[in-house]
């Protein structure tokens, strides 16, 4: 009797721990994703996303740490320790350049946060702020600022000059835990819709999409370098959050509700290694049961 339960038990969990990974429609493949796992903890950090791959550089105290969402993945990387300033830079990431649609997501830890515009990810050009550059923002909507009180914001530009604008979210995020974060952009309605879930929660849209006043058109950085906690717009300024990130990714589409849920949950299912070492385990305590 107690063989069965356990057999059942262990194929319950590979059943619910592999279901959310394949449910709903096919993915686009990132054009970046940084998940800070493929490099095992080393100062270079492996772009996962398309072809061409364009790697990035812990840099200013930046360090990978083993607090991660869910505690499926191996590593993110904490940007608390500044030497001057943590961040993660890349060189000129140029297929990230001429989107007319965009998805920036990461999943962010806020261990303290009072002021400041930080730079979640970014590729954004220092003269005409061409590119793009997903932010938290200080001025909230409501309440003191905390690691689970401020607005998300994104900055647009092409890189032609003039066509540059930015929206805010018009409800607050959480991040003093684990949480997924998201905005898409849509140059043919010029929408921006910002997102959040949790390691719990599914994603929900956070507040109202946000129709720009300035329609950047097709979103391009020029030679601007890709990078997180830090931009070329402001490259001698402390903009990475006191705390920690994981998974980035950017899309070259605008992503659906479900399509981002799909994203919070392939951080919080194990990898296929962490499954098969599930199943064995099933089995060895099926043996040891009989």
């Amino acid at each position: 009797m107690k063989t069965g339960l356990y057999v059942v038990a262990g194929c319950s969990a590979l059943s619910f721990a592999a279901t959310p990974a394949a449910a709903g429609t096919l993915l686009p493949q990132p054009l970046l994703q940084y998940d800070f796992d493929a490099s095992g903890g080393g100062a270079t950090v492996a772009d996962d996303g398309t072809a061409p791959q364009t790697d990035g550089t812990l840099t200013g105290g930046a360090a990978v740490s083993t607090d991660t969402p869910g505690g499926f993945s191996a590593f993110s990387v904490d940007l608390s320790n500044d030497d001057p300033f943590a961040h993660v830079f890349s060189t000129d990431a140029a297929d990230l350049d001429g989107l007319g649609q965009l998805t920036l997501t990461t999943w962010l830890k806020v261990n303290d946060y009072t002021s400041g515009n930080n730079r979640l990810v970014a590729k954004q050009d220092g003269g005409n702020f061409g590119g793009f550059s997903f932010n938290m923002n200080a001025t909230t909507n409501d309440g003191a600022t905390a690691p689970d009180n401020f607005r998300l914001a994104v900055f647009l530009g092409g890189n032609a000059g003039g066509d540059f604008d930015g929206a805010f979210s018009d409800v607050d995020a959480s991040a003093a835990d684990w949480a997924f974060l998201a905005v898409t952009y849509d140059t043919t309605t010029s929408t921006v819709t910002f997102y959040q879930g949790d390691e719990t929660n599914p994603v929900t849209v956070l507040g109202t999409p946000q129709v720009l006043g300035t329609n950047p058109g097709n979103v391009d950085g020029g030679t601007a370098r890709f990078g997180i906690g830090l931009t070329d717009a402001a490259p001698t300024a402390d903009t990475s959050v006191n705390g920690l990130q994981d998974d980035v990714r950017v899309y070259g589409a605008a992503l659906t509700l479900a399509d981002l849920e799909q994203v919070r949950l392939s951080n919080l299912v194990p990898e296929p290694a962490a499954l098969l070492g599930l199943g064995v385990l099933g089995a060895a305590v099926t043996r040891r049961r009989r």
